[in-house]
């Protein structure tokens, strides 16, 4: 006998492209600045103006893993850094998202680093545990 299984998303909107442009820490939730919004997933696909909050953020198992400059491939020198750090580290920054994956409490959101003193971009992958809702904050 074969099961299959084929995940269907229910997620109201798409991050891809976009770009963070800071990251709180707010009452034990993550809230994600937006440049620009995010895309609508249903027709007729307009860009929305508004920012996420992730509730009930896990500290513990949550963090930024620094992969390599954009474009190399092969061996290379990552860094895992705790998400709190990343935030105090990191405020003047933006982050372009280019994949996101959702999973059972789990979020990884990864894509470029721009930082104002790098020539280069940096591969990263933000790594997010939770136990409450996403918020997807539209601005009116």
């Amino acid at each position: 006998m074969n099961v299959v299984y084929k995940y269907q998303s229910t997620i109201p909107y798409s991050l891809h492209d976009m770009f963070v442009s800071k990251i709180e820490f707010i009452d034990n939730n993550i809230k994600f600045y937006f440049e620009n919004g995010y895309i609508e997933l249903k027709e007729p696909y307009k860009q929305v103006d508004g920012n996420i909050i992730i509730e009930d953020f896990d500290l513990d198992f949550s963090c930024v893993y620094f992969l390599s400059e954009n474009g190399q491939y092969g061996d290379f020198k990552g860094k895992k850094m705790e998400f709190l750090d990343f935030i105090k580290n990191y405020n003047n920054f933006y982050f372009e998202v280019l994949n996101e994956m959702y999973g059972y409490n789990q979020v990884n959101y990864s894509g470029y680093l721009s930082l104002p003193d790098k020539e280069n971009l940096i591969d990263i992958c933000i790594s997010i545990y939770y136990k409450g809702n996403i918020i997807y904050e539209l601005k009116d």
